[in-house]
């Protein structure tokens, strides 16, 4: 029996097209059938696509299938060469994103009875574009011209400026281009539209508070932060970011502490509990965004949250189905009041991704 899979052209033979093809294997949907590249050198050599081999040729005019463009970075430049160039028709090309066709038309049917204007919302927006994280809650644009990106030559890492301060990026991130992305894309996630959005001007920050940044990596919320509060302990595991931090927090270094670990639920050697750190130092404020391991550093946090002092706690809770409505209770148990972000995200970059809108962030207190 023929294959009902949709076949498609991928264009970029690098290190983006591996990410892409193990997810379309994985998910289904789509079966390559000619890999394009504008290098020279690549044209006629067999390359991996998920469990089979493909062919990389150079680019034509008249193809059969839609292309799809590995590359985010480069999108607008490829689909203007494909179609200046090639004459090829506008509506093959194709953001990488459309791998989630799929995922677009489940959300699409799931949801289609919703009576929450914030979902039907993203529904109707879906009718004419590609599914993605915010699918046109952001209205901002931001455009990578909005950030000057320099090295410094001392530690050779990139680093630009938010709100007149230095941050720095790790160095796996080298690419000037690269760097611009990815500091747009912090902007359109703390957008004040965005669900993922921490809401850091709505948390009462004073200059007594204490802070723990759980995940801290670029340090773009702590940077936000560092001169409304008294001290912030910066917990990041990744040592690539503790490089970062280091050197973006280095005039702060009397109200800046970095802890080199995961947060967790016991302490040892790799992580360290919000328990621990609120019997040095009384904590009114604990964000966690953790990759998923935010339950584990809340139930390392059991004794601070129990008790019956003012406290605040930003949570993410897109990591995982469950996640928004067990932190919910959790907290409301305890007697904290919370509330979500608005909106609903969905998420494509997770280990096992699913067809559903999940709530970004909670944000809990108690007097």
């Amino acid at each position: 029996m023929e294959s009902r899979d949709e076949k498609v052209i991928l264009f970029g033979a690098g290190q983006r097209k591996d990410k892409l093809t193990e997810f379309m294997e994985k998910y289904g949907g789509f079966d390559i059938v000619e890999i394009w590249d504008n290098n020279n050198n690549l044209w006629g050599r067999e390359v991996a696509a998920g469990s089979r081999s493909v062919t990389v040729k150079k680019p034509y005019p008249s193809p059969a299938y839609h292309i799809i463009v590995a590359t985010d970075i480069y999108y607008d430049e490829i689909r203007r060469q494909l179609v200046d160039e090639l004459f090829i028709n506008p509506q093959q090309i194709k953001p990488s994103n459309y791998i989630y066709k799929n995922f677009k038309m489940e959300i699409i049917n799931r949801y289609k009875g919703s009576r929450n204007e914030a979902v039907r919302g993203i529904c109707r927006h879906l009718r004419d574009h590609e599914l993605d994280m915010f699918n046109g809650q952001v209205k901002r644009a931001y455009d990578s011209g909005m950030f000057e990106v320099c090295r410094d030559e001392g530690c050779g890492l990139l680093y630009s400026y938010w709100e007149g301060k230095r941050i720095y990026l790790n160095a796996r991130i080298q690419n000037e281009r690269i760097a611009k992305e990815y500091l747009c894309s912090l902007c359109m996630e703390q957008d004040e539209e965005s669900p993922h959005c921490y809401g850091i001007g709505k948390l009462g920050l004073s200059g007594s508070d204490i802070v723990i940044d759980g995940g801290a990596a670029e340090g773009f919320f702590a940077l936000q932060a560092v001169e409304k509060v008294k001290k912030i302990y910066l917990v990041e595991g990744d040592e690539k970011w503790v490089e970062a931090l280091t050197h973006t927090f280095r005039p702060y270094k009397g109200k800046v502490e970095i802890i080199p670990k995961w947060l967790g639920s016991r302490d040892d050697e790799k992580t360290v509990t919000i328990d621990l750190l609120n019997r040095a130092e009384k904590i009114a404020l604990v964000k966690l965004d953790i990759e998923g391991a935010e339950a584990d550093a809340i139930w390392g946090g059991e004794w601070a949250f129990r008790s019956n002092c003012p406290m605040k706690a930003v949570v993410c809770t897109y990591h995982a189905t469950e996640d928004a409505g067990r932190f919910y209770r959790y907290f409301k148990s305890r007697g904290f009041q919370a509330e979500f972000s608005k909106g609903y995200l969905f998420v494509g970059g997770l280990e096992t991704v699913k067809a559903e809108l999940r709530k970004g962030v909670l944000v809990a207190g108690k007097e």
